[in-house]
């Protein structure tokens, strides 16, 4: 397994080099690859979510974070300096389901908590719970040929303006569609007080875990050419006239 350490200071760039590393594993150019970055603020919603359904996008655009689009599905995100994203990218010979792609990268997040000395549990499918709040959640995008799947850790994040900016769907809980974990998010730091390096090491620990030895890579300049091509279509709210 390759591991790349990749943060652009441009959040478009980040969240488009994602799609960017999928293709490029998919055509056999990379081999099994994961990401470990951080991005600046910034709201990232899945590919089939509207704008605002689950952003509060004038609140949003009033601290002047962006709204991007990825590639993978699921719900609104919060990014920012204290929270930690992961993402593994690998090649498959078969359609794979996304519960199985799930269950492979809440394994690298709960696997980081047990280095750390935190008991932590998946609820919905793809958000790992500790102490009954929300520290990860995790998206998947399948392709044939290959496969993408990022979480996020929340370490010493901004609650606060995560809290302003993202609607919680009230009404899935009440329909008994998710638990209210979901909803419930909380940094390690204030769990357990976890550093971002602490939170770091442990990652690559629970990636060495479950794939073997890594090697070191790097993002290549065709790669980044390409993200930095398709990065404008990934901001989608840039202005108050939403």
């Amino acid at each position: 397994m390759e591991v790349v350490e990749y943060s652009n200071p441009n959040p478009a760039v980040n969240v488009a080099l994602e799609e960017i590393l999928l293709e490029t594993v998919r055509k056999g150019l990379r081999g099994p690859t994961a990401r470990i970055w951080i991005n600046p603020p910034s709201i990232v919603i899945g590919y089939t979510l509207k704008p605002c359904e689950e952003v509060d996008c004038v609140e949003a655009l009033k601290l002047g974070i962006p709204i991007l689009r990825r590639v993978s599905g699921g719900g609104a995100v919060y990014h920012d300096y204290g929270n930690i994203n992961v993402t593994i990218v690998r090649p498959s010979n078969t359609y794979e389901m996304v519960d199985h792609v799930y269950k492979e990268i809440t394994e690298v997040i709960l696997g980081a908590l047990r280095r750390l000395g935190v008991e932590g549990w998946v609820e919905n499918l793809n958000d790992v719970v500790v102490k009954g709040y929300k520290v990860s959640g995790s998206s998947a995008a399948l392709r044939p040929g290959g496969y993408l799947a990022h979480a996020t850790l929340l370490v010493s994040s901004n609650i606060e303006v995560l809290r302003r900016v993202l609607k919680p769907r009230i009404d899935k809980v009440i329909r008994g569609e998710v638990t209210s974990a979901k909803y419930n998010p909380a940094n390690l730091k204030d769990i357990a007080g976890t550093t971002l390096k602490e939170a770091l090491e442990a990652i690559k620990g629970a990636l060495e875990d479950l794939y073997g030895p890594l090697n070191t890579s790097q993002v290549s300049n065709a790669e980044l050419r390409e993200a930095e091509l398709i990065s404008k279509s990934k901001v989608l709210v840039s202005s108050l006239q939403v």
